[in-house]
Parts: C-alpha cells; sequence; structure tokens
C-alpha cells in the first residue's frame, strides 16, 4: 500500500484544484477532468535539462493506467514499472447507486493483496475510508469531515490502533480551489501549511510549502507548467523546484487521454 502512496502522490499534485467535495459524483469529475474520459495513461519521467534550452524527457520512473466506466466512475487502475510490466491494480466495485463501495488492489497475479473500503452518510456524502491488507487487518482509517459550502474540510488519517498521525485543514479560494491547506502531525502541532496558485483552467501552478517539522522550518516552492487538449484537460505537465531563486526541472508527466 505504501507504493500505491507513493505513486498517487507523484501523479496527483493536481488534485489540489479537483477534489474540493466528496459527495458520490462522477469520480472522472472528482478527479479533475472534463468530458467523457474512458482512459488516461500517465508516464512519469525524470527531467533533464538539456544546456538550459530545452528539456527532455529522462528515464521512466512510473506509469499509471486509469479506466473509467461510461457513468464516470473509475472501472481500475493499473500501476506498471518502467518495462511495462503490472506492479499492482486497483479494482473497483460500486453499489446500485454506482456509488464505489470498496476498492480490491491485486498484484501481478491478480491475487488480493489488500482492500479499501468507502463509507457514506445518508446524503452519499464520502465520509470515512479504511484499508485492510491481505490477511483482513485495517492498516488505518481517513476520516472526512465537511464545511458548510459541502467541501472537505479536513481529512484525519489514523494508524492501526485509531491514534491520529495526520490531519489536514483546509481553507478555499472565492472560487472554490483548495488555498492552504495545514497539516499537523500526531501531537497536534503545525507540520506544514500549503499554499497554492491557479491557471485559468484550475490547475496549481505553484505550490509553496512551508515545513516546521525540522528545528529550522523550511520554504519549498514548486512550479507546474501544462500543456492542455481540446477539452482542457492537460496532457503534460512540467514540475520545477525554485532552488537559489532559480526554478530546477524534476520531473515530466504526459498523459494519454481517450474519450467514449
Amino acid at each position: 500500500m505504501n507504493k500505491k502512496l507513493l505513486a498517487f502522490v507523484a501523479l496527483s499534485i493536481a488534485m489540489a484544484g479537483a477534489v474540493v467535495a466528496q459527495k458520490a459524483a462522477p469520480e472522472v469529475k472528482l478527479d479533475g477532468l472534463k468530458g467523457s474520459v474512458q482512459t488516461i495513461t500517465s508516464v512519469l519521467y525524470e527531467a533533464v535539462d538539456n544546456g538550459g534550452q530545452t528539456l527532455e524527457r529522462g528515464d521512466i520512473l512510473e506509469r499509471v493506467e486509469t479506466v473509467y466506466l461510461k457513468n464516470g466512475m473509475r472501472k481500475s487502475m493499473t500501476y506498471l514499472s518502467p518495462e511495462e510490466d503490472v506492479l499492482f491494480r486497483s479494482r473497483y466495485k460500486h453499489d446500485g447507486f454506482g456509488v464505489t463501495t470498496l476498492e480490491h488492489v491485486v498484484d501481478n497475479n491478480e491475487q488480493i493483496v489488500g482492500r479499501t473500503y468507502y463509507v457514506y452518510d445518508p446524503n452519499f456524502f464520502l465520509t470515512e475510508i479504511y484499508t485492510e491488507d491481505a490477511e483482513r487487518q485495517i492498516e488505518g482509517r481517513t476520516i472526512i469531515k465537511y464545511d458548510a459550502h459541502e467541501r472537505v474540510g479536513q481529512r484525519s488519517y489514523t494508524d492501526q490502533d485509531g491514534n491520529i498521525f495526520r490531519r489536514e485543514v483546509y481553507t478555499y479560494t472565492p472560487e472554490g480551489t483548495i488555498q492552504k491547506t495545514v497539516v499537523f502531525d500526531r501531537s497536534g502541532n503545525k507540520a506544514r501549511e500549503i499554499r497554492y496558485e491557479y491557471d485559468h483552467n484550475g490547475q496549481p501552478v505553484t505550490q509553496t510549502i512551508y515545513d516546521y517539522s525540522e528545528k529550522e522550518p523550511e520554504i519549498i516552492i514548486s512550479l507546474f507548467r501544462y500543456k492542455y487538449d481540446g477539452h482542457r484537460n492537460w496532457i503534460q505537465k512540467t514540475e520545477y523546484v525554485m532552488e537559489d531563486n532559480t526554478p530546477v526541472a524534476q520531473t515530466i508527466i504526459e498523459r494519454t487521454i481517450k474519450y467514449y
């Protein structure tokens, strides 16, 4: 499950602008996508600076293939190695209302290695996510609370013993995108504050992290640049990190999107 989390973080920084409410809705919309998307193949490359003039794709770090049903709900997500071998796959189950209720995580032999359950309140707001390992032992839970505008206001992450080890509190812009995320650690201390700025398509172009987890606070600034297709979905995203007031390219993500 840890590798899944790393892959998710690497390939979905744009979540900051997309997932502002988690009432049962087409997941293609919650993923920040426009149009009737069928599949997305995302490839994460190391960015190579060719003498400061152009950027080139370096080594492939990871591949993810996401398949959506016609109603916009996720059918599967497959994580592949650079050689395109299946590392693991998530298969999603839905109830009679079309709501995602269960995710089976299978290995390259299609053996179940984990499960994720999605719990909703009577108004179909996602309120809890919990994961189990292959032996059906609970690994952790995510508790979701909403603000007065029915947007995700807080996520709390608990360990196997039910203790909160991370809590995220969200503040929104007038347009409804996440303006700021404040992260608290196990002791309830403020560990990080993350601020975002967006482009006209609602994608984050600047992410500033104020890291208080060490004795010396650190500021990390990342920049994101996009190319879009005709549906206003991004098909290329380049990440830069500011070093000595100079943007240094880190990764390039390219997405191939097929529509119904």
